[in-house]
């Protein structure tokens, strides 16, 4: 008896250390593929899901005011649909003999398209769709016709304030994302009539020649007139000369109607009415205009790497991003950049490889702080290998035994069902401030999507030995 627990005790711990073999890799590429083929939905139910998008949670952590107790609601966002697309056709454009992806794509981009707002110089995105609101959101007399508003698809919002707050301005986060998707659809698909927009509406909304500055920027960025690249597209409320102690009272009166971060009805809202600079958001466009080939043109991009390059030499990896608490995102956001071809990064990129190779585990894992989806060690770990397959392919000197026992990690988690393998989602957005660690958005596709691009980049570093 003693004999076969031993015995069974050495199968598992070889099971474990063993790396998986290219074919066995393989595989798994190709039956998470067959995961995203049959889990991608097939039928709209207007305002509950839609069809081409894959399912995406935002996840209650604990009680929080106006937000309610801890739960879970599907979503359908822009970021995901557009994230899930954009790491597909970075797949299919490597590899164009996985033809499955194809179809995933034609389907997922009318569902992309669909957070879009037309302007003169291309279409802008936002997080969430214009959808009928719930219930009134005025005092006094509603308009008629009643105007569409943005918000989740079935999380239920009660109060007038948070109904309010969620009907959110157009982003510079899903604007890049949306427009790469759309630079994406034109490369392997040809000609589209949807043009991709101009760098100059990122230049628009740069951290300079402002009259306000966003609290979380002040209290754990710094860097103040970065002249980086703002979160929102939209105009913030200003004060006649900004001090921190104005921003702290509006604060703590913004349920009333004067305070700069009231929401009120049918107007785009930005949270807290304060633009914000986040280095993630930065990343995101500065990967869209190097791909579009517009990147020197604009003007926020010499700030963007400034602020970049300050906050890694910093290294406040917990913080670094206001919407992405997840401290590995960060090197996933700037490696990719890289990757697209914004050599600029490379001195930032030199620090992310340093950080990546002294936080490895001994089991091959990573692992975000302790308030992030207990520590989210899935997702941290794919975040970081993706960040060291894209260091890799930018030229950098990574150590191919770290590649190697990450990749054994996320081996050891995938959940397998008939032909079809995924990975379990963590963390990859959040509600941002206050309920960074609240709220926060998870979805199984967007995950197993990483991981199978993870895969192929492995696979592709392997070929080449």
């Amino acid at each position: 008896m003693r004999y076969a627990l031993f015995l069974l005790l050495l199968i598992k711990i070889s099971a474990f250390s063993q790396q998986p073999s290219p074919d066995s890799l393989r595989k798994d590429i190709e039956r998470s593929l067959n995961y995203l083929t049959q889990h991608q939905t097939t039928q709209t139910i207007e305002g509950k899901q839609y069809a081409g998008e894959w399912e995406a949670f935002m996840q209650m952590k604990g009680f929080f005011f106006f937000l309610g107790v801890k739960n879970q609601y599907r979503d359908s966002n822009c970021f995901t649909m557009a994230g899930i697309h954009n790491i597909l056709a970075e797949m299919y454009l490597a590899d164009t003999t996985q033809k499955q992806i194809l179809p995933m794509l034609a389907k997922v981009y009318p569902e992309v398209l669909s957070y879009a707002t037309p302007t003169p110089i291309g279409l802008q995105f936002n997080f969430w769709k214009k959808l009928p609101p719930r219930r009134d959101l005025s005092w006094g007399k509603e308009p008629n016709p009643i105007p569409l508003v943005r918000r989740p698809t079935n999380f239920i919002l009660g109060e007038r304030f948070i109904n309010n707050a969620a009907n959110v301005a157009n982003d510079a986060d899903d604007t890049a994302l949306g427009n790469l998707a759309i630079w994406y659809h034109q490369k392997i698909f040809g000609k589209d009539s949807n043009q991709t927009i101009k760098h100059s509406i990122f230049d628009r909304y740069l951290d300079q020649n402002r009259q306000n500055r966003h609290w979380y920027n002040y209290l754990y960025h710094g860097f103040k007139k970065s002249g980086a690249y703002m979160t929102w597209l939209a105009q913030e409320s200003t004060f006649e000369n900004w001090r921190f102690h104005k921003t702290v009272l509006h604060n703590l009166v913004f349920f009333l109607p004067f305070s700069v971060c009231y929401p009120h009805p049918y107007i785009p809202y930005i949270p807290w009415g304060t633009n914000d600079v986040d280095v993630v958001v930065n990343a995101n466009v500065l990967t869209y205009l190097t791909k579009k080939g517009t990147l020197n043109q604009s003007k926020g991009h010499e700030a963007a790497h400034k602020l970049i390059a300050k906050h890694t030499k910093r290294g406040h990896w917990n913080r670094m991003g206001i919407y992405y608490p997840n401290r590995y995102h960060f090197h996933f956001a700037i490696s990719r950049a890289l990757a697209a071809g914004d050599t600029a990064l490379k001195s930032s990129a030199q620090l992310l490889l340093n950080h990546l190779s002294q936080t490895q585990n001994p089991d091959g894992s990573y692992q975000s702080w302790k308030h992030v989806n207990k520590r989210d060690i899935l997702q941290s770990t794919t975040y970081a290998l993706l960040s060291m397959l894209y260091l890799k392919e930018s030229g950098l000197e990574v150590s191919q035994e770290t590649i190697n026992r990450a990749v054994k990690y996320i081996d050891t988690q995938k959940k397998m069902e008939t032909n079809q393998n995924y990975w379990k989602g963590g963390v990859f957005f959040s509600g941002g401030t206050v309920v960074r660690n609240i709220l926060y958005f998870t979805s199984d596709a967007y995950t197993t999507a990483l991981v199978a691009m993870a895969y192929q980049k492995y696979l592709k570093i392997h070929n080449k030995k």
